[in-house]
């Protein structure tokens, strides 16, 4: 079974050609066209831009994978497009092309939500992942929770209030003008570095309820770069600033790690997945791997590329929906396409 899976949520503009096996998924082809310069200048996504930008690329993009995986259209089984949430439009560039193929050549439709597919993106290298497990995902724009009892069945367990943590890299890189992407450039910063900076506070709940929240270490990195010599202006430190990087890499990690062990033994978890862009972070990959081995529980972390926003994690999760043709789709379209 051959799944052609379409990405464009936000500034990655991607699509893979995958082959459901009786081993698991197995990647045949992949294309991702990065928009990291495009938006550099800008420190962030500007939506507009990227949704410009995926139309100018997205037919680029799927003949792109369809030739390298050496078929046509008409060889496809499914066609799995991520339906939300994400940037509404760049959503609508992949889905209105992935429903149009469909509809042409008689194919079977799924619109994946976007966080199953960074959980599914742990199905190819852990295709018999025990269950049930606890799914973490975490990017610019998610910090989630889920306990899975299947690679289709995810219920929310906690996430944060207010920003993602994904959010806390970006700004920090953007007040120390480290480049972009921001995560990515804190934590090569974050290696480098020989000693680690002052800790931060972590947040408090008055209703006491499991949850996450960055907005606060957003503003405290923010006053301490303002208030601390060597940060910033033309008295930089390069040691200093690295420091810094590092203690951001140990406080987001050690929060998001923190309710882990509790809800492992709560809900009897035997693993751990940890998805989303930030999990390509050195310091969250190592922890995590600590703390499952501690636990005695499986952990199943995508390789780098699976993490970021990809069409293969789309189209692994697509061959594990059930499925409709694009006629029931069509009769079902506000059902489906939910932001």
């Amino acid at each position: 079974m051959l799944v052609l899976g379409l990405e464009s949520s936000c500034d990655d503009c991607s699509a893979a050609v995958v082959e459901e096996t009786s081993a698991g998924p197995k990647i045949i082809s992949l294309v991702r066209e990065s928009q990291d310069e495009l938006h550099a200048p800008y420190g962030g996504v500007v939506p507009e831009l990227a949704a410009r930008e995926h139309l100018i690329k997205l037919r680029q993009v799927i003949e792109t994978a369809l030739h390298q995986a050496g078929i046509k259209t008409t060889d496809l089984s499914i066609i799995a497009v991520t339906k939300g949430p994400g940037l509404i439009g760049c959503l609508l560039t992949t889905f209105s092309a992935g429903k149009a193929m469909a509809w042409h050549s008689d194919i079977a439709f799924a619109p994946i939500h976007h966080a199953m597919g960074h959980f599914n993106s742990a199905r190819f290298d852990a295709p018999n992942l025990p269950f049930p497990a606890l799914v973490l995902l975490v990017s610019g724009g998610h910090t989630h929770l889920y306990l899975a009892s299947n690679w289709i069945d995810m219920q929310l367990l906690m996430k944060t209030r207010d920003d993602a943590a994904g959010e806390a890299f970006d700004k920090t890189a953007r007040l120390l003008d480290l480049g972009y992407p921001g995560g990515q450039a804190v934590d090569e910063r974050a290696q480098h570095a020989t000693n680690s900076a002052l800790a931060f506070r972590s947040p408090k709940f008055k209703d006491g309820l499991p949850s996450w929240s960055f907005s606060g270490l957003k503003t405290a990195v923010k006053q301490r770069i303002e208030n601390t010599p060597g940060l910033s202006g033309d008295d930089r430190n390069e040691s200093e600033i690295n420091a810094l990087c590092k203690r951001l890499n140990e406080t987001i990690t050690t929060w998001l790690l923190e309710p882990i062990p509790k809800l492992a033994t709560a809900y009897g978890a035997k693993s751990l997945v940890v998805s989303g862009g930030v999990a390509c972070n050195s310091e969250l990959r190592s922890k995590a791997k600590s703390l499952s081995e501690n636990l005695g529980i499986v952990v199943a972390i995508p390789k780098p590329y699976l993490c970021t926003d990809n069409g293969a994690m789309v189209a692994s999760a697509g061959a594990m929906l059930p499925r409709s043709t694009h006629s029931s789709w069509m009769e079902n379209a506000s059902a489906d396409f939910k932001l």
